[in-house]
């Protein structure tokens, strides 16, 4: 009888040998798995992020672009700077590619005060 204790304590030992292992494979299975996981989202945050910055390095490029087209045009229709002065402004409005209508009002103007300064 004790034999056959010991043989049934024997195989209980051997299997609950081979369970503690199939579990210790099992959880370093899953911390694998888990730290794949891990990787992908820090990958995914950091593309992510990256797309962030290059929307706000193109809003701020953007914004400093309208802000100097606002100043230029400032300059442009400032009644008390003189048209000779304006030159430089209006140069620099067209080569920013600036607002057409805005240009071609300047252009009417500067046409009118031609007419208006030219002997009939």
């Amino acid at each position: 009888m004790e034999s056959v204790l010991g043989i049934i304590g024997t195989i209980t030992g051997v299997l609950g040998l081979f369970v503690a292992v199939f579990i210790a494979l099992r959880q370093v299975q899953a911390e694998k798995t888990q730290a794949k996981e891990r990787a992908e989202e820090k990958e995914l945050y950091a593309k992510e992020l990256e797309r962030q910055k290059q929307e706000l390095e193109i809003q701020k490029q953007e914004m400093t672009r309208t802000e100097r087209l606002m100043f230029l045009t400032d300059r442009i229709f400032d009644p008390y700077i003189p048209k000779k002065f304006k030159l430089p402004f209006y140069e620099e409005y067209i080569s920013m590619k600036g607002n057409g209508t805005a240009v071609r009002f300047w252009q009417l103007e500067a046409e009118r005060e031609k007419k208006l300064l030219q002997p009939t």
